[in-house]
């Protein structure tokens, strides 16, 4: 079967979720393609496919890697001190998507997604007005903003938790 999806001329929540759904179906084929890599090697006794590594011990070393993930890019920044590491972030889609509007004036992706988004929601009291059509567009780049950090110390695990709705409204219509 051919699949094949064009940019459409217009970008809304929909085209958001029909890109991700033939994403998935190129990724299926791609994962079932290397499968069959792998299979391959093992046939060939090529079993052993690793490079060897070794943690540098000397200096400060700075290194990134990147990422393609269903939601945009995953960013990984590592700095090793003496075999240590002295700092380590990781930049998730979701922060790249929710960023505000940068130094050049240019509105992050959920911010732009919300622009200009017509609102069909109808309500003569703004106390409950929910903004069904604001937060339909920003779920529609499935955003992975709650989250749990998990610390271990030598005092154990210590666990903070951050649990908020990515569009700013809570549950309760607050």
């Amino acid at each position: 079967m051919d699949l094949e999806w064009k940019i459409p001329p217009v970008w809304n929540a929909f085209e958001r979720n029909r890109g991700r759904a033939y994403h998935l179906a190129l990724t299926t084929v791609v994962a079932f393609d290397n499968w069959l890599i792998g299979l391959d090697l093992l046939k060939q006794g090529k079993d052993k496919i690793h490079t060897p590594f070794e943690v540098p011990r000397k200096g400060m070393h700075i290194g990134a890697g990147f990422w393609g993930a269903g939601r945009g890019y995953l960013t990984h920044h590592l700095v090793l001190d003496r075999g240590a590491v002295a700092n380590y972030q990781i930049v998730t889609p979701s922060t790249w998507n929710a960023s505000p509007t940068d130094r050049w004036r240019q509105p992050g992706p959920y911010e732009e997604a919300v622009l200009n988004t017509p609102l069909l929601e109808e309500t003569d009291d703004p106390k409950q007005f929910k903004g069904i059509d604001i937060l339909r567009a920003i779920r529609s780049f499935d955003p992975c903003m709650p989250c749990t950090t998990h610390i271990h110390s030598d005092a154990g695990v210590i666990t903070r938790e951050v649990n908020t709705c990515a569009c700013g409204v809570d549950d309760d219509g607050g």
